[in-house]
């Protein structure tokens, strides 16, 4: 048997070595969108999660927002997806549609994520990506502005009818000059879809999933005309900006907060950082209002998420490396902010207030501040609503801030749109 010793030896060293040879030729492509500074941190983490695994490479693809949804379909149906990809709960429908998910049930542990956050990364029981920041809609309040106007800043909690004549406040002390917000239900990014899940649960008193749960639209007629003629009615007293401003309001330079000809804007916390650094103005980012019986409208919809694409090669690898992302303390301390509130109760443990710039310390208060409310669970929603977010809703409310069409009329339409 001994004069065989050498030959076994040789052979597990041989067996060994292949299989370090195939560990290492495992490439993942994993994409992302952002802004330079979320670039940076996430090369830095795969830098870092490479020398912690030397047979995986990681190649980086990431870019703007600007057209990357567009990309990733693109990739999806030609059967090129990156292994690990960025979306978000209301792309779901298409990447469902297109099978384009791998189901990450008992591969990722999520026992440090809110149970919420989880649920809405999953579909019909099955859990098909992993939340990477607690996001939530906010009011970003420009302090410096007010201060300049003589008016005072917005308290929380407070109703919608308290938005509404701040809002009208801000115009009145400014002769006209500033209007309280933009007409979001008017422009083109589908924030004003978002607002009026928002508005559904607080101010109308939906305890029901609206305006839709996972398979179906569940607002009703009555319900969009309120949410109409709200915005009539502000645009009427001046409250927010006339429909043909309001619909060039975006994240960049025609952001009409930016441009100081607005004194608020509606959307989630993980934006604030972009609106700040854009501005020397000191930017407040506050809870959303609440309903007359102190209910709020705020969701547990994941800011971004992690996918495994289903045409990977190396599908347990990719779901490693989330795991690692989206748990590790050292990929905290890396990451950082730089895709807002980090997703688990043990990365949010690893920072300190050293870790953290003035913006992010605003962030996490506010999120901390929301997080005492009820918290409800966000749907995905029937395929196709993004046209309903994006196209529908703000050209009809275009329609009736022109004098085209009347609320009841632009409610008639909406319904026809989403049956």
């Amino acid at each position: 048997m001994k004069k065989f010793m050498p030959f076994l030896t040789l052979f597990v060293l041989l067996a060994l070595s292949v299989s370090v040879m195939a560990q290492e030729k495992v490439e993942l492509r994993v994409s992302w969108w952002g802004a330079e500074t979320r670039h940076r941190a996430t090369l830095e983490a795969i830098e870092l999660y490479e020398q912690l695994n030397p047979h995986v490479t990681i190649i980086p693809e990431y870019a703007g927002f600007e057209g990357y949804q567009n990309k990733l379909l693109s990739q999806v149906l030609a059967g090129n997806a990156p292994d690990v990809f960025t979306s978000i709960m209301e792309w779901y429908p298409d990447l469902l549609a297109a099978d384009a998910m791998v189901d990450l049930t008992g591969m990722i542990d999520v026992s440090g994520h809110n149970p919420q956050y989880v649920e809405a990364c999953s579909y019909d029981g099955r859990m098909y990506g992993v939340n990477l920041s607690v996001n939530a809609m906010v009011m970003i309040e420009n302090t410096t502005l007010l201060e300049e106007l003589g008016v005072e800043p917005l308290e929380a909690p407070y109703t919608w009818e308290d938005m509404v004549a701040k809002w009208q406040e801000v115009y009145e002390k400014s002769g006209g000059r500033v209007y309280g917000a933009a007409d979001f239900t008017a422009t083109p990014e589908g924030m004003g879809f978002s607002i009026l899940g928002y508005y559904g649960y607080s101010k109308l008193g939906y305890t029901t999933p609206f305006p839709f749960d996972d398979e179906k639209f569940t607002i009703q007629k009555a319900d969009i005309q309120d949410f109409f003629q709200f915005f009539d009615d502000m645009r009427k007293t001046n409250a927010v900006a006339p429909v043909g401003i309001s619909a060039m309001n975006d994240f960049s330079a025609n952001s009409l907060l930016l441009q100081r000809m607005t004194a608020y804007e509606i959307n989630y916390a993980g934006t604030y950082e972009r609106y700040q650094d854009q501005t020397t103005d000191v930017l407040v980012p506050k809870p959303m209002p609440v309903g007359q019986d102190g209910r709020g409208g705020d969701l547990a919809r994941p800011g971004l998420i992690f996918n495994v694409a289903k045409t990977s090669k190396h599908i347990e690898e990719a779901a490693k490396f989330i795991d690692w992302f989206t748990n590790s303390p050292e990929a905290a301390r890396i990451l950082k902010m730089s895709r807002g509130v980090l997703p688990t109760e043990s990365q949010r443990g690893a920072l300190s207030e050293a870790d953290l710039s003035p913006v992010d310390i605003k962030v996490n208060e506010v999120i901390d501040e929301i997080m005492q409310r009820e918290f409800l669970l966000a749907y995905v929603g029937p395929a196709g609503n993004h046209e309903i977010s994006a196209v529908v809703l703000p050209e009809l409310s275009q329609m009736v801030g022109f004098g085209q069409m009347t609320v009841e009329e632009a409610a008639e339409e909406f319904m026809k749109a989403v049956q």
